[in-house]
């Protein structure tokens, strides 16, 4: 059974229902990372928040970052798209987010599978 979050997040995205599980694996299991600048992830990571996510945390971790790296717009959210997903579209990030948790975001940060 899905979490409903899970698929508030998803649904707008989805063509077909089948692309849902990759979604959630994506969510929840094993990505390799896609990171196109190392130092870039580095100092994202070290700007991840604290404490609980929710959809308020990827404006807030991005803003740190965009403050920190001088980075704004396609060069600030595509990089952390792909290290994060894999993927180069897909549901909004604000919404993932949360449902990936900070230790799994923290490891694809630092180029593992995770």
């Amino acid at each position: 059974e899905a979490d409903p979050e899970f698929w508030k997040a998803v649904r707008p995205n989805l063509a077909r229902l089948d692309e849902a599980r990759e979604w959630w694996r994506i969510c929840t299991g094993e990505v390799t990372p896609v990171i196109e600048d190392g130092e870039f992830a580095a100092a994202a990571c070290a700007l991840l928040p604290e404490g609980y996510w929710d959809e308020a945390s990827w404006g807030q971790w991005t803003k740190a970052v965009a403050k920190k790296t001088g980075r704004k717009g396609r060069d600030l959210f595509h990089p952390l798209r792909l290290a994060l997903t894999g993927c180069d579209h897909g549901p909004e990030m604000k919404a993932l987010l949360p449902l990936m948790g900070r230790e799994r975001v923290q490891a694809r940060l630092c180029g593992e599978t995770a």
